[in-house]
Parts: structure tokens; C-alpha cells; sequence
């Protein structure tokens, strides 16, 4: 029996993760700088070395001090000793020294009280009067620590052997540490987001179809427990839509007994007028069951989706309507791959078409594309729609003429399933009243590679 430490994936372990590699990593971050920045081991040791030279020559007498300073040999470090009254002495104590909380100020410390020091470079002015070869070291940096009798000891190194000074040091690390919290926030955010993103493109992908498969249950432990919800939540509305649309076809298949056996008895009637209105009653309510049911049934979610070329398909649209004498006109590309189901388009399309002709007098299509979306806009000349009803037009049934002929006012569902088609590719659909007058009806589609 083998035990598998595995920590589980969710959400809380994802951030405690993310959060340690952050801490990892500003540790990391910090032992470099402080390899690059800071004083290293040995760097110490030279300081401890140089501490105990100060020390020395301050004890000695001033008679001594210039042999014990040259004899000094620190690595590729040298020293020299400048009496108080030379030259380069009283430069020096002019000089501006280092806060005195650097990360020297351990050393050169005499009878506890911490001596001045001046840190510069063979740029300076500081370092003129100061012996050594500047023609092989024109790159020198110089440590000067003064002794009691404020005479100063110079140590000469052709490199910098403790680090940076303390400003630029808390500059370093700060931003060393940002550095490391801004790389950890990046990846925290990309590894958190990315299973939120793949269930978000997971729901476009079903386009609100109730009948799709099911999503992929991937990523943590909580988002693997909200797909399955809304998964069991899918397979629930579907189950209504199936026991909806078997109702209704049962309904509709129904019905037509009782409508053919009416209009059978209505060749009885003798009135000439009242059996024509029996009979365009009965037309009526066989089309309006016949309607309803095409819609619930969701038909054109049966169809493939195909690549197709959709500037064709308006363009198509528009010479079948003027083959009829219609005024519609098409403005926009001649060819504009899309991938979608191109039968459903052209009756959503046209139910907008018949629309604007019917109300508007005339219709007038443009299509623009950009790289991720493309907008069809259809126009026409007529009244528009009022502002109340924008939003209302949608629902089923809803008819702006109030009148209950049908050849003037239709089912009340062809914005209703021209906006179920447009949705189910994952756009959208929008009215609004042109200011020139007329209704623009907005269909969005994105564009999918």
C-alpha cells in the first residue's frame, strides 16, 4: 500500500503555494544582492584586518607610523598614513564622512567612540596628494579613517572591497524586493486566472445552448465543484427544454383533429363571408402552433457550424429581396470568413430584413469587422420603436401593431428568435432609433479563429 503526499489541489493551497515562492524567491533575491551589494565574508575579514591596522598605528608613535602603514598588505589592498598637519589631512577633515548607521560603523571603533571615515575614488579631488600609481590604477578607491591625533590613515584598493554605501544599498534591496513581489503577483495572478479563463471560454464555447455537453471540470478543487454545479444546473434546464418541447409538439399534433374536423364542418356554413373568416381563424391558429413549436424546438442549434463567407451571405440576402423589387441595399466588404451556422444566420438576418421592410419601407445593411468581432447593422426609414419597448420587443409573442392580423403584425417571434440564433454564436442583438429617424437594429458576432 503506497501513501501519496500530494497536497490537494484548491484555491487556498494555490495562493499558500504562491505566496512561499514569493518569500523563496525575495530570499533568493537578497542573498544575491547581498553577494553583489553587500559586504561578503571576505569582504569582512578585510575589514577586520583593516580595523586592526587603525588600531595599530593609532598606538604607535608618530615616528613609526609611516614604516607600519607601508608595510601594510592587505590582499592588493595598501595603506598610508598623512600627519595631521599634511595636505591631504586637512582635506580629508573637511570631507563629508558616511551616516554613522552604515554597515561600517561596527569598525574602527578607538577607546569606544567611532572615528571619522571617508570613503572616495581616484575621481575625487579628495584623492590628489595621495600616493600611488595612477597610470596602472586610474580606477582606485580609497578608505580614510582618522586616528586620534587627526592624522589619517589611507587604504589604497584598485577594487571596492565593502560594497555599496548605505542609500544605494536600501535602494538595491528594495528594489530587489519588488522585483520578486511583482514577478510572484504576475505568476499568482496568471496561474490563479487561468482555470477561471478556460471555464469562461468553456461557456462561450456552449453559447448558452441548454443542450450542449457538459464542461470540463478542470482547475482547483472549488472551481471543479462550481463546474459540476452548473453543470447538474445544465442537465436540469435541459431536461425542462426536452419535457417543454415534447409538450408542445403534442399540443401541436393535437390540435390539428379538432382544426381539420372545424374547417370540414366549416364547408357546411353557407355564408360565404363567415366561412372565409372560419377558415383564416383556423390558418391562424394552425400557423401559430406550428410557430411556437418551431421556435421551442430550437431548430437551428441541430445545424453544424462551417467556415463560410458572410459578406457573401448578406450579399445574397440583398439580391433575393431586389430580385422581388424590395429596396435593400448592402454596404461592407465583399468577403469576410466567419465560422457559425450559416442557414440560421441567413433566417435571423432576414426576419430583421422583413422587419425593416415591413415598418421601415426599406432596408439598409452594413457590415464592419474588426480583428475580434464584426457588427452587422440593418436601418430603415420608418417610424422607429418607442423608447419603453426597445427591450420589450424581444419577448415572445409581444407585438408593437396591436391588431390581430397576422399579416400585419406577425407571431411576435421573429425578434425573439433572430436574438436566440444571434446569442447562441455568442453575440448579441441591439435596437435603437436613428436621430435621422428609423429604427438600426446592431447585431455583434465574435470573430473565433
Amino acid at each position: 500500500m503506497s501513501i501519496r503526499l500530494r497536497p490537494p489541489d484548491t484555491i487556498a493551497w494555490r495562493i499558500a503555494l504562491t505566496v512561499g515562492a514569493a518569500i523563496i524567491g525575495v530570499l533568493g533575491l537578497t542573498v544575491l544582492f547581498n553577494q553583489l551589494a553587500g559586504p561578503t565574508a571576505r569582504e569582512t575579514a578585510l575589514l577586520d584586518r583593516a580595523d586592526d591596522t587603525v588600531r595599530m598605528i593609532d598606538a604607535a608613535s608618530a615616528i613609526d607610523r609611516p614604516r607600519l602603514a607601508r608595510a601594510v598588505q592587505i590582499e592588493s589592498n595598501r595603506a598610508e598614513w598623512y600627519a595631521a598637519n599634511s595636505t591631504v589631512a586637512r582635506r580629508l577633515a573637511v570631507a563629508q564622512p558616511p551616516d554613522a548607521d552604515s554597515d561600517l560603523s561596527r569598525w574602527f571603533l578607538i577607546e569606544g567612540r567611532q572615528r571619522p571615515r571617508v570613503f572616495f575614488s581616484s575621481d575625487d579631488p579628495l584623492s590628489a596628494g595621495i600616493q600611488f600609481d595612477r597610470g596602472q590604477h586610474s580606477r582606485a578607491y580609497f578608505l580614510a579613517v582618522e586616528l586620534r591625533d587627526e592624522s589619517w590613515v589611507v587604504f589604497i584598493a584598485t577594487q571596492r572591497d565593502w560594497g555599496l554605501l548605505q542609500p544605494r544599498q536600501i535602494a538595491v534591496a528594495l528594489g530587489c524586493v519588488g522585483l520578486s513581489i511583482l514577478a510572484a503577483s504576475v505568476l499568482a495572478t496568471y496561474f490563479l486566472s487561468k482555470p477561471i479563463r478556460q471555464f469562461a471560454d468553456e461557456l462561450r464555447r456552449i453559447g448558452g445552448d441548454p443542450r450542449a455537453g457538459p464542461v470540463r471540470e478542470t482547475g482547483p478543487g472549488e472551481l471543479r465543484a462550481a463546474i459540476a454545479a452548473f453543470n447538474a444546473l445544465q442537465a436540469q434546464v435541459r431536461k425542462f427544454v426536452e419535457d417543454r418541447t415534447v409538450m408542445l409538439a403534442a399540443m401541436s399534433h393535437d390540435l390539428r383533429t379538432p382544426l381539420t374536423k372545424i374547417r370540414l364542418r366549416g364547408e357546411f356554413i353557407e355564408d360565404d363571408e363567415q366561412r372565409a373568416r372560419l377558415f383564416r381563424d383556423v390558418d391562424d391558429l394552425q400557423a401559430m402552433a406550428d410557430s411556437a413549436l418551431s421556435f421551442f424546438r430550437d431548430d437551428y442549434k441541430d445545424e453544424e457550424t462551417t467556415v463560410f463567407d458572410f459578406a457573401g451571405l448578406l450579399r445574397t440576402i440583398t439580391d433575393d429581396y431586389g430580385d422581388q423589387g424590395q429596396p435593400v441595399s448592402y454596404a461592407g466588404p465583399d468577403r469576410l470568413a466567419f465560422n457559425g451556422r450559416p442557414f440560421s444566420l441567413r433566417r435571423a438576418c432576414m426576419n430583421l430584413v422583413d422587419n425593416a421592410l415591413k415598418y421601415g419601407n426599406r432596408a439598409e445593411l452594413q457590415l464592419n469587422h474588426s480583428a475580434t468581432e464584426i457588427v452587422v447593422e440593418i436601418s430603415d426609414r420608418g417610424a422607429g420603436i418607442p423608447p419603453h419597448a426597445l427591450e420589450q420587443v424581444f419577448a415572445p409573442f409581444f407585438r408593437l401593431e396591436q391588431s390581430r392580423n397576422r399579416s400585419t403584425g406577425g407571431m411576435g417571434l421573429g425578434l425573439t428568435s433572430a436574438r436566440a440564433v444571434i446569442r447562441a454564436h455568442g453575440g448579441d442583438i441591439a435596437l435603437r432609433n436613428r436621430e435621422c429617424g428609423g429604427l438600426q437594429v446592431s447585431v455583434t458576432l465574435p470573430l473565433i479563429s
